[in-house]
């Protein structure tokens, strides 16, 4: 599953006729370089959940097959968060599954975060953590071990982990999310953490989060570096 239904309001005009993962970066949307890494990690099949301009989306990847992959939509005809947003696609979705954000590239091997779900068979998710010189910005994650014990708000500085925006869940998450709209951040992992059913590892691969100017800035001048790294040029 790609989150890609957000209103991207940080960039400003960028995003007004344009959604946020389908900004160009290095000649390609954005969410190319997504669906690229998916392939290369052996992912066939993908949802996209889609909102804002979902069209635009649509239009440009269809099912998916010049991208190598299936690709199925569900779409949120009012924004519904990124939990409400998985449970409108849990008919499509299996019994164990990926989820991705749009705006966001981390380049980590996706089999381990299955595999870490797997070897503990109580949790009902897994996180791909990132550690990250000043986690201010994002907040951070405390571990026991490879359990999810705390998440501390934003604003703290200083080195840590943080949430790096890929998770693999148990379709039996969803019946802890309301059903409205609602947050996987807020309303489902913190649940998770405080009964020991949320698991997380730490990876080191590439990061990049364009939901700010700045980042968008940078994305143009690293990713096309880092191409066949992505898998793009496959």
């Amino acid at each position: 599953v790609v989150l890609v239904g957000g209103l991207g309001t940080r960039l400003g005009e960028l995003t007004r006729s344009v959604p946020k993962p389908m900004l160009p970066i290095g000649g390609r949307p954005f969410l190319e370089h997504i669906v690229a890494l998916l392939g290369r990690n052996g992912v066939g099949r993908v949802v996209f959940c889609v909102s804002h301009l979902g069209e635009v989306i649509r239009n440009h990847f269809g099912a998916g097959e010049k991208f190598g992959v299936a690709i199925s939509y569900s779409h949120e005809p009012s924004p519904l968060g990124t939990g409400g947003a998985i449970r409108l696609a849990r008919a499509q979705l299996d019994d164990q599954f990926l989820v991705l954000n749009g705006d966001t590239i981390f380049d980590i091997p996706l089999p381990q975060l299955a595999q870490l779900l797997t070897a503990h068979p109580t949790a009902l998710a897994a996180m791909a953590l990132r550690r990250v010189d000043d986690a201010g910005r994002y907040g951070s994650v405390r571990l026991d071990g490879e359990h999810v014990v705390a998440f501390e708000e934003k604003g703290r500085t200083g080195a840590g982990l943080i949430n790096g925006g890929i998770y693999c869940l148990r379709r039996d998450a969803l019946a802890h999310l309301p059903e409205s709209a609602s947050s996987l951040e807020r309303d489902l992992f913190p649940r998770l953490a405080a009964a020991r059913q949320l698991c997380a590892r730490a990876f080191d691969g590439y990061f990049i989060d364009i939901g700010i100017p700045a980042d968008l800035a940078r994305a143009n001048e690293e990713l096309p570096k880092r191409l066949v790294v992505c898998g793009v040029h496959s």
